[in-house]
C-alpha cells in the first residue's frame, strides 16, 4: 500500500479508542481509499495524483477518526447485566433461605457454597461479556474438538450420581453454543457445509447418550435445528434458501427420528412417558416424585405457607417431596411462600429472556445472532420443562435458569454472559460496511466531451455520492 493512504489510515486509527474497532474500520477504509485511487487512476491520473486525491476526497483523517470513534463504540449491556445478577442473587437467596430447615441432611444447600457459586458465576458472566466472541468462531475446529474432548474426560473422570457422570450434564449444556461456533465454520461451503453442518451434531449428541442425559441431547436437536433453519433464511451455506431449507427439514429429521428411535427402543423412556400423562399409576414407585409435588400443590394457599397436615403424611414436606433443595425449589416456593411469589419468579426468568431474545433479533450480524441464539433456546426449553416439573408434569429433569442449583446457575451466568458480548460489540460486528454508515461521498470531476450533433465541445459534469453504501451517479453537460 502507498505511503500516502497508509499513513492516512495510521492517523484515523489513532483517533479510535475501541481496539477491536480499529482493524474492522481500518480494512473497510483501505478497501474505500483503494477504489478511490483506481477511480482517479482510470482518469488519466498518475499514481502518486490519484493516491493524493483520494485522501483529499475522504477529507481531514482527525476529523473522520473523531466521528468513526464516535460511531464505533462498545454498547454497554448494563441493564441485562444487572437483571442477570439480580436474578442469581434471588435465586441464592431462596435456595439459601426456603431450605434452612433441611440444613443439617443436605450439605448442598450450605450459604458458603451459595455464596462460592455466585461469586463465581459473577466471574464467568463478566468474562464472557468481556471475551470477544469472534475468537471462538475464528478457532471453530479447535472448539469444537476441545468441546468433545472434554466431554469425553467428563465421562471418564466425573463422579457419579444416580448412576451418571455428574459433571457431564453441565458439559452437554454447552454444546448448543459449541454447535453454533461449528455452523460458522460451515459456512459458503454448499452442499459440503450443509452436511457437516447437519452431522456435527452427532458426536455431540453421542455424548450426551453416553452420560445419559436425555434433556441435553433435546436441547442440542431443537436448538440446531432452530439455528440450521436460521442460517437457511440468509443462505448460509450458498445454495439457495429453498434448498437448504429442505435439506435442513429432510437430513435433520431423519436424524432427529432416528436418534428418537434409539430412545424409544429403551423401555424406561416408553414407562417414563407413560408417569408423565398418568404418575397416579405408580404412586409409590415412579410416580412418586409427581405425586409428590402434586400433593404439596394441592395444599399450597395463593400467598403463605401450605398446611402439610391436610395430606395426611407421616412425614413433613421436607422428607416427602425429593429434590426439594434442588430442580424442585419453584415447588418449594409454592409450598412455602405460595403461588403469587412463584408466578413473579417465573415471570422474571421469562422477561429475561424475552429481553435477550429481542435484542437478539435485532443483530445484524449472522454469526453474532448464531451464537445468542444459542444460548437463549436451551434456556427458554430449561425454564418451559422445570416448570412443567414443579407442577407434576415430570418428562426431563432441569433446573430453573439463575433459580435451582449452584453449579448451573455457574454456567447459566456464563452463557448469558457470551450472549452480552454479542449485543456488546454489534456496532463492529456487521457484515456490511461500518465506514460507508459514517461517511458521505462526495466526488465530482471535470470531463471535455465532443458533443456528436453539431461537433462543438462541451464540459462534462459528473456527480457520484455514496451515503450507506449505496451509490447514485448523475451526469450533465454545459
Amino acid at each position: 500500500m502507498a505511503d500516502t493512504i497508509r499513513e492516512y489510515l495510521d492517523t484515523v486509527q489513532e483517533q479510535i479508542r475501541w481496539k477491536r474497532a480499529r482493524p474492522v474500520v481500518v480494512r473497510e477504509l483501505e478497501q474505500h481509499l483503494t477504489d478511490q485511487r483506481d477511480a482517479f487512476l482510470e482518469e488519466g491520473n498518475t499514481p502518486e495524483t490519484a493516491e493524493r486525491l483520494a485522501v483529499e476526497e475522504m477529507g481531514d483523517p482527525v476529523t473522520i477518526g473523531t466521528e468513526l470513534d464516535r460511531v464505533h463504540r462498545p454498547k454497554p449491556q448494563w441493564g441485562l447485566l444487572a437483571a442477570t445478577v439480580a436474578l442469581a442473587l434471588l435465586g441464592g437467596f431462596l435456595r439459601v433461605w426456603l431450605t434452612a430447615s433441611g440444613a443439617d441432611m443436605y450439605e448442598n444447600i450450605s450459604p458458603f457454597r451459595t455464596a462460592i457459586a455466585l461469586a463465581l458465576g459473577t466471574v464467568c458472566l463478566l468474562g464472557a461479556y468481556f471475551l470477544d466472541y469472534t475468537w471462538l468462531t475464528r478457532h471453530a475446529r479447535w472448539v469444537y474438538i476441545g468441546a468433545l474432548v472434554l466431554g469425553v474426560l467428563s465421562l471418564w473422570l466425573s463422579p457419579l450420581r444416580n448412576h451418571a457422570p455428574y459433571f457431564t450434564r453441565y458439559v452437554v449444556l454447552l454444546y448448543p453454543t459449541v454447535y453454533a461456533i461449528w455452523l460458522y465454520r460451515c459456512h459458503g461451503k454448499g452442499w459440503k457445509g450443509i452436511f457437516l453442518a447437519i452431522f456435527g451434531a452427532v458426536p455431540l449428541a453421542a455424548i450426551g447418550l453416553q452420560a445419559p442425559y436425555l434433556l441435553g441431547i433435546l436441547l442440542l436437536v431443537v436448538t440446531g435445528f432452530v439455528l440450521l433453519l436460521a442460517a437457511a433464511g440468509t443462505d448460509w451455506f450458498g445454495v439457495g434458501r429453498g434448498k437448504t431449507a429442505a435439506a435442513v427439514l429432510g437430513l435433520t429429521g431423519a436424524t432427529a427420528g432416528s436418534m428418537v428411535w434409539q430412545v424409544w427402543k429403551n423401555g424406561w423412556y416408553q414407562e417414563r412417558l407413560l408417569m408423565f400423562l398418568h404418575p397416579e399409576l405408580d404412586p409409590l414407585g415412579n410416580g412418586y416424585q409427581a405425586m409428590s409435588v402434586r400433593n404439596a400443590l394441592s395444599v399450597s394457599q395463593w400467598v403463605g405457607m401450605g398446611n402439610w397436615s391436610e395430606i395426611g403424611s407421616m412425614f413433613p414436606f421436607e422428607r416427602s417431596v425429593p429434590d426439594w433443595t434442588l430442580d424442585f425449589l419453584p415447588t418449594t416456593v409454592i409450598y412455602k411462600l405460595g403461588w403469587l411469589p412463584f408466578l413473579l419468579l417465573v415471570l422474571a426468568v421469562a422477561g429475561l429472556l424475552v429481553w435477550l431474545l429481542w435484542k437478539c433479533l435485532r443483530q445484524k450480524n449472522q454469526v453474532g445472532r448464531l451464537v445468542a441464539l444459542s444460548v437463549i433456546v436451551p434456556l427458554a426449553l430449561q425454564t418451559v420443562f422445570s416448570v412443567m416439573q414443579n407442577l407434576g408434569y415430570i418428562l426431563f429433569s432441569a433446573s430453573m435458569p439463575l433459580v435451582t442449583g449452584n453449579l448451573p446457575t455457574v454456567v447459566t451466568m456464563g452463557l448469558i454472559g457470551l450472549a452480552l458480548s454479542v449485543f456488546r460489540e454489534e456496532p463492529i460486528a456487521r457484515e456490511n460496511s461500518l465506514v460507508h454508515s459514517s461517511v458521505s461521498h462526495i466526488r465530482m470531476s471535470l470531463r471535455n466531451e465532443k458533443d456528436v450533433q453539431n461537433g462543438d465541445r462541451v464540459l462534462g459534469v459528473s456527480l457520484v455520492i455514496s451515503r450507506d453504501g449505496t451509490k447514485a451517479a448523475e451526469g450533465s453537460s454545459l
